[in-house]
């Protein structure tokens, strides 16, 4: 997949690092919602169930050069992750993107 176009559903497992990389650099600067959940759904990524999640949703920050990344609200309320820690992104027409991680 060379061109990330919205609506998606990516994962680590079927599309590859690569391809999770290059959709995570292009979101740089936009509001996203980082994930980190219990339970993994790799067919569409969505979750329907009340398993344990905690998500953080700000700006994304980072480098598509040096795989790291954060999304950061305040002092208390922040997420940092590896490009490797994602294993699913998704996002919706009009919609902010997902990233979960693990």
């Amino acid at each position: 997949m060379s061109e990330t176009t919205v609506p998606y559903v990516l994962n680590k497992r079927h599309d590859g690092q690569d391809v999770i990389d290059k959709a995570l650099g292009k979101l740089i600067g936009q509001t996203v919602c980082v994930s980190y959940t219990t339970t993994r759904n790799y067919k569409t990524g969505e979750r329907k169930n009340s398993e344990p999640q905690i998500s953080v949703q700000a700006p994304l920050e980072g480098s598509e050069k040096t795989g790291r990344y954060r999304v950061l609200v305040d002092d208390n309320t922040y997420s940092y992750f590896y490009n490797d820690s994602v294993w699913s992104m998704l996002q919706d027409v009009g919609k902010r993107a997902v990233v979960y991680i693990t």
